[in-house]
């Protein structure tokens, strides 16, 4: 009797064709563009169908996704928050792709530094960047510049230069005191985490340190960060602010692009969005301010990520799909294109064409020079979530600076240790 060792049959082979389901998080535009550049997949990898579905996720608990772990129903690819990395592998949600990175040749030197270690978990990969997100340069509306008296060309570099500028750019009606124009609001980023971020490094302060796995997040720098954001908050009486900005939207009435805040973050995402909702702006970005012993220009990278969740039926296929949108050329290219994410790939089609004339080239430029992400840690959710916590109460006076950061430390530091505990057993 003869025995055949050819083995399994790859589709490629046989002529079938695989399908593979890929979970993401975007509803509405966000997943018009992405069905486009699942298209795109589809029509260039004729042994593949990738289906895409869209489920929400969640930073703090994404039920969803560990009730199909739990269950053994997982999708084969899944977008990560970056955030969420470290903590999804360290509880086995999602599988090490290390071994596939490093079959396909790539390595730390091919990705922004920053979004490369994002992914990793006790030195392995186990995720990939969909897109590198700088965080965040400052924006500036030139036209409510000039109406304030300043120069248009001229942005803050300092905090006593913005806190200047905010003040010459600040209008409230004289006879009821309500807020009508605002230079700057310090906490208004979407996931308030992010705005200590924002002004923690760019105080010059640390929220982590990696090699004794200490959290920071009390660091004299951050203190003094969420102070300054307190003291502003009280000088502006944060109940007005927050009168002020419950009466606009993130679309065409956002504040910024109708000329009612002078000053605001901007992300890559944010270029989009001017175009469609306010075409006529005449604004500006440039690097972040810092006091003077600061870090003038500080930023971290951040953005969404896929993974393989443990269990996966096609972990081959998820993985070239993978492969093709986050760390190829062509893909990246495509992703470009249609979702407007800076690829984390440095050798991207989409950076061939980056020019200084580009609206994203000041977006590119913090990626090549960035050094910041946010930390990576298993407690990761937690820290996020404590932080957030701690700029509610300081610019709402209920506690200081001081006191909430060091709470937030120490409870993450304790929830930090027991998983850290967890892995050795």
């Amino acid at each position: 009797m003869m025995i055949c060792g050819c083995g399994h049959k790859t589709p490629e082979q046989t002529g079938k064709v695989t399908e593979i389901v890929v979970w993401h998080p975007w509803g509405g535009d966000g997943k018009e563009d992405f069905d486009k550049v699942v298209a795109v997949y589809n029509r260039t990898h004729p042994n593949v169908h990738v289906r895409a579905v869209f489920v929400p996720n969640n930073a703090s608990t994404s039920q969803k996704f560990f009730t199909s772990v739990a269950a053994g129903k997982v999708p084969d690819v899944s977008v990560v928050d970056g955030p969420q990395v470290v903590s999804w592998a360290a509880q086995g949600a999602i599988m090490s792709i290390d071994k596939f990175v490093k079959e396909s040749g790539l390595s730390r030197d091919d990705f922004f530094a920053p979004a490369y270690d994002e992914t990793l978990y006790n030195g392995e990969v186990y995720a990939m960047h969909l897109s590198a997100s700088p965080n965040f340069l400052l924006g500036w509306n030139k036209k409510v510049f000039r109406e304030a008296g300043l120069d248009p060309e001229r942005p803050p570099r300092t905090i006593k230069e913005l806190e200047e500028m905010d003040r010459k750019i600040r209008r409230t009606d004289p006879k009821t005191g309500v807020i009508t124009r605002m230079g700057i609001i310090p906490w208004t980023q979407n996931i308030p985490s992010n705005s200590m971020f924002v002004w923690g490094y760019a105080f010059g302060g640390s929220f982590y340190d990696p090699k004794t796995h200490k959290v920071t997040a009390d660091d004299p720098k951050i203190v003094a960060a969420l102070e300054w954001m307190g003291k502003m908050a009280k000088e502006y009486d944060v109940t007005k602010i927050a009168a002020f900005t419950d009466g606009f939207g993130s679309k065409d009435q956002n504040a910024f692009y109708i000329g009612k805040l002078g000053m605001n973050c901007v992300a890559a995402g944010s270029i989009d969005d001017i175009k469609r909702y306010a075409p006529n702006m005449d604004y500006g970005v440039a690097p972040w301010p810092a006091p003077e012993d600061g870090e003038y220009g500080a930023a971290w990278v951040g953005g969404w990520c896929f993974g393989l969740p443990v269990g996966c039926p096609h972990p081959k296929e998820g993985w070239e799909f993978i492969r093709w949108l986050t760390a190829g050329p062509e893909g990246t290219k495509v992703m470009f294109d249609i979702q407007r994410g800076l690829p984390a790939y440095k050798k991207s089609k989409a950076y061939d064409e980056m020019t200084p004339d580009s609206p994203y080239w000041p977006f590119y430029q913090v990626l090549v020079n960035c050094k910041h992400q946010r930390p990576v840690m298993p407690a990761q959710a937690l820290l996020m979530g404590e932080l957030g916590d701690a700029v509610e109460k300081v610019i709402y006076g209920r506690d200081t600076a001081e006191n909430v950061l060091k709470e937030a430390t120490k409870k993450v530091q304790t929830e930090l240790d027991l998983r850290l505990a967890g892995e050795k057993n």
